[in-house]
């Protein structure tokens, strides 16, 4: 009974860095010095909140970037398009990959971090919050020794999500302060939940903004061959496969690659907890914004 009690009030730890709250062992000089990056023209960021698409993005654009070729099995995606926050901006000068002309570079980053250039492109994913806590709490547990919450309660972490106490804080001002963005030429905002419906549509946006004089061509080219590649590639049982590309070992717990599905939050999300993400996502954005977003954002 006791020990119920106890992993139930149980909460994750953090690093409280200047009011950020990072996992615990991340380095924080990384993190310090991300901050001081100079964004280059060159520079194509993948933006988001964690849990909201960012690793499917992330392959759907390498493989845009590379006709079709999956990352191989004996790679780290985070090798090859590093996390400015957790490898600081000497590594992403230095030794960030170029593919297509492109410095490949990831970030958590909330806008007003983010490093700017207006030349520089940022493809922004967005992915609602009622699967995005669901996610958020799934990768918590999974990740012991960097949150030590292997047993901890979902409605524990709920309560800190919605109170933006957990890793780069709040999830409503996070995409409330992108969305101000989503009109700016050198923006891509896209939506996770649209993409997983029209996966074909979301590839091809992405193409086009890499380069619309060269990527749509070249997937269309030749019966569709290398967007049926991307498509085959990125997809989530593809994904699955040597899953050791997209994160490190979590030996005897739930997979990185989860589920990635839009609306299954209801396995843990009871109606109350939807309802409380609901009114906050009333509170920051109007129906037209809401609408944008799609249905999941809406009650």
């Amino acid at each position: 009974e006791l020990s119920t009690m106890a992993s139930a009030s149980k909460t994750p730890a953090y690093t409280n860095h200047d009011g950020f709250l990072l996992p615990v062992g991340f380095p924080t000089d990384s993190f310090d010095s991300a901050l001081k990056y100079q964004a280059q023209e060159n520079d194509l960021f993948i933006c988001t909140y964690p849990k909201c698409g960012t690793t499917w993005t992330q392959h759907i654009s390498y493989l845009i970037l590379n006709d079709g070729k999956p990352l191989p099995a004996d790679q780290r995606l985070d090798v090859v398009w590093p996390h400015l926050e957790e490898v600081g901006k000497e590594f992403i000068e230095t030794k960030a990959t170029i593919a297509g002309g492109y410095r490949l570079i990831k970030t958590h980053f909330p806008h007003k971090f983010t490093p700017a250039n207006p030349n520089a492109k940022y493809i922004f994913v967005a992915r609602n919050p009622k699967d995005c806590v669901v996610s958020f709490y799934h990768h918590t547990v999974g990740f012991p020794r960097h949150y030590d919450f292997a047993e901890g309660s979902f409605d524990t972490y709920f309560n800190l999500f919605l109170e933006g106490k957990v890793d780069s804080n709040d999830y409503f001002d996070f995409l409330r302060e992108w969305l101000d963005h989503k009109d700016d030429p050198n923006v891509l905002f896209l939506r996770y939940e649209a993409g997983r419906k029209n996966t074909r549509e979301y590839v091809l946006q992405i193409a086009s903004f890499l380069d619309d004089k060269v990527y749509p061509q070249r997937l269309l080219a030749d019966n569709e061959k290398i967007l049926k590649l991307v498509m085959e590639h990125s997809s989530l049982d593809s994904m699955k496969k040597d899953a050791r590309r997209w994160c490190s070992d979590r030996t005897g717990f739930k997979p990185f690659i989860r589920k990635g599905s839009t609306g299954g939050w209801d396995e843990l999300l009871s109606m109350e907890q939807a309802e409380m993400l609901q009114k906050r996502l009333n509170e920051t954005f109007t129906t037209e914004e809401l609408d944008f977003l799609g249905e999941q954002y809406q009650g």
